[in-house]
């Protein structure tokens, strides 16, 4: 029997992985879902959950030919534009288009969907304003305006939606929805001068801010000019309003600040006029802000160095949250057996040799413990595999002995076999199973089986690898159980569980046993959504991480909860949600989760609180034989420990006692875009 662990590993923290930042172009916010979208550069589509930690819930993954430059949502219906000419309505569960249209058959640059989500109005490259009937969940043309001059970069409707407002070069103008003819045109200070936003508020009062750095404020009915602030050196990019619409919130390149503006009443001898006075100013980027939502008291913002920042517009809180441009996924792969590391990068692969440290220091160092062991080896970069610029690795693994490589993109699926003497990668493109598709993750077993899952038809696949061939082995059919876009798979240390999770809070558990696998049970259905997984290695005990900070422990065998933590066990739950597990296979009772920002050590005590009754014994879904599992008591977690991290991506388990952290490095982050803008200070050299 082994001893247990005291819960202290060697750490390889490894600092060297460097994604290069993809800018977020447009964002939009659903209230009946709490879902923000944002779109990428290269194409991607992300949907945050934001219902408690904002965490990524799932991705529509294109190329950047295809990038998206607005989005939009009418209710539950997701709408986006692009360069590509194409209006797209998005299958959230699919994740693929519902609905194609191409409006002007030229480059689209705006969206908008009035306050009674019945029409949308697109702009286009070459003028044409477009108004779209989306009512009965379609998209049918309804009205072509009269062309303008110039591109079309930004448009709103009205609240009651009977006026459009539309921003071009040198000019705003506002449209008669119901006849396509200009019933006003406001010129800038100069014809050369861009219109990049626009708000129109429920007063009727327009605002617009431009290339020069001015936000411009007009009377929407008779377009007369009410004032003028410059609030930027140039190109205000962004503009966003609040509910009560007392707040104006603004930011843009130069400088990346982001300003938010107060409505105050001014009295000037006998009259009394609503003027926006500079209120706060946010310091969130360092690079230009593309696209600002307000949420409740909060303002997000995202642009050119991929951050998503979330801070407060109320002067009692001055704390800026941000969450980096992580890829989906799992990122990184161990073969604990040749110390060997796997980094996915969106086009590359790159294996790593991790460090050894000196004999004469190798001493067993607690987690949260200051400085480090000497290195005897240092990491040493041994391989890149390459894929084409326009593709995306969407899933990567290596094998525990090192043996296997295995890859997959959008369009295909690779497996190489990694030969050590000498160092090379051969390709298996010969005698392979038809079987053997496209992934969207991919996993081994200690045993050298290969799992997959295929999204399409969200079956699990086994294939069995031996030295230059692959046998199929068996599938298992899980659409009968999953309706919804899959966010995390596991495959149990010993080989016998599947645990799938989804983004409609679903957990399903298989059990593996060959062409005769079946599906175990679904655990009872939560109100946060799943942000990790894991499996004990010596029982049938499933951890779970769920978005509002809570994690649980269920025996699968006893189909009960044995073990769980309190909402928000930690400060940083509140902000940032756990995206791993770790568990220790000598001690049970420890567990390690990590969020973006923190490193934590959980014991679970063996008092019990007599409190807190199993919830399995409500679930109908679960048939419980045992009446002793339903009345036992769930213990608690305990906080012990935690690190401090920057941009944690992730943690694996190298060996019981050594442990391995990925982190990006926030300057290094930012180190491929160009130099951010330098602001002379006052009183500063």
């Amino acid at each position: 029997m082994k001893a247990k662990s005291k819960g202290i590993a060697n750490v390889h923290n490894v600092r060297f992985y460097t994604i290069k930042p993809r800018a977020i172009v447009s964002l939009a916010y659903s209230k009946v879902l709490k879902c923000l979208a944002l779109s990428r550069e290269d194409g991607s589509i992300e949907l945050w959950d934001m219902n408690y930690a904002p965490y990524l819930d799932r991705v529509i993954q294109l190329t950047s030919e295809t990038a998206v430059e607005e989005l939009a949502w009418a209710s539950k219906r997701l709408f986006s534009v692009g360069l590509s000419g194409k209006l797209i309505e998005w299958d959230l569960e699919s994740l693929q288009p519902r609905c194609e249209q191409s409006p002007t058959g030229n480059a689209l640059w705006c969206l908008d969907i009035n306050s009674d989500e019945t029409e949308l109005a697109v702009g286009s490259e070459e003028g044409h304003i477009n108004i779209m009937s989306i009512e009965n969940d379609e998209i049918n043309y309804k009205t072509l305006f009269n062309k303008q001059m110039g591109r079309v970069l930004c448009c709103k409707f009205d609240k009651p939606g009977v006026r459009l407002i539309t921003g071009s070069v040198g000019a705003v103008r506002i449209w008669s929805v119901s006849k396509g003819t200009t019933l006003h045109t406001m010129t800038l200070s100069s014809k050369f001068v861009i219109v990049h936003s626009l708000l129109v508020l429920s007063n009727n009062t327009i605002i617009a801010g431009d290339s020069a750095g001015f936000v411009t404020v007009w009377n929407g009915a008779n377009a007369t000019q009410l004032e003028a602030n410059q609030v930027l050196d140039a190109n205000v990019f962004a503009l966003a309003i609040n509910e009560k619409e007392d707040r104006l919130v603004c930011s843009g390149k130069e400088p990346p600040l982001i300003r938010v503006l107060s409505k105050t009443q001014i009295k000037r001898e006998e009259s009394v006029c609503d003027r926006w006075i500079k209120f706060l100013q946010r310091e969130a980027h360092n690079h230009y802000v593309k696209s600002l939502i307000v949420v409740d008291d909060h303002v997000i913002s995202a642009g050119e160095d991929g951050l998503l920042c979330i801070t407060s517009i109320s002067k009692t809180s001055g704390a800026i949250t941000k969450y980096a441009p992580f890829l989906p996924g799992p990122v990184a792969s161990v073969a604990p057996s040749a110390n060997l590391l796997l980094l996915r990068y969106p086009q590359s692969l790159h294996l790593w040799k991790l460090g050894v440290p000196q004999e004469n220091t190798h001493k067993q160092t607690s987690i949260g413990g200051a400085g480090g062991l000497q290195l005897l080896q240092t990491p040493d970069k041994l391989i890149q595999l390459n894929v084409g610029a326009t593709k995306f690795i969407q899933a990567a693994a290596i094998s525990p002995d090192s043996s296997w490589i295995c890859y997959s993109t959008v369009d295909e699926l690779r497996l190489s076999r990694l030969k050590a003497n000498p160092l090379a990668v051969e390709r298996l493109t010969e005698n392979l199973p038809a079987e053997l598709e496209v992934a969207s993750h991919i996993s081994f077993s200690k045993s050298n089986q290969l799992f997959l899952i295929h999204a399409e038809s969200r079956e699990l696949r086994c294939f069995e690898l031996k030295k230059n061939q692959v046998n199929f082995l068996y599938s298992v059919y899980l659409s009968a159980e999953l309706k919804s876009p899959i966010s995390h798979v596991l495959v149990s240390p010993c080989g016998n569980y599947l645990v799938v999770a989804t983004s409609n809070h679903l957990i399903a558990v298989w059990q593996l046993n060959g062409k005769e696998s079946k599906h175990l049970l679904n655990l009872p259905r939560y109100k946060a959504g799943t942000t990790a997984l894991a499996m004990h290695e010596n029982s049938p005990r499933l951890v779970v991480a769920y978005a509002n900070g809570r994690i649980v422990d269920y025996d699968l065998s006893a189909r009960c909860f044995v073990c769980e933590t309190g909402k928000h066990f930690v400060g940083s739950s509140r902000t940032h949600c756990i995206k791993g597990l770790l568990l220790d296979p000598q001690n049970p009772n420890i567990v390690i989760a990590y969020n973006e920002m923190h490193f934590y050590v959980l014991q679970s005590l063996d008092r019990k609180d007599d409190s807190l009754k199993s919830p399995s014994s409500k679930t109908k879904r679960l048939s419980i034989a045992n009446e002793e599992a339903v009345n036992k008591s769930v213990r608690r977690y305990t906080f012990k420990m935690s690190l401090m991290r920057q941009h944690l991506v992730q943690a694996c388990r190298l060996g019981d006692q050594e442990l391995v952290t990925i982190s990006i490095q926030p300057k290094n982050l930012l180190a491929p875009l160009p130099p951010p803008y330098i602001r002379k200070k006052y009183g500063a050299a």
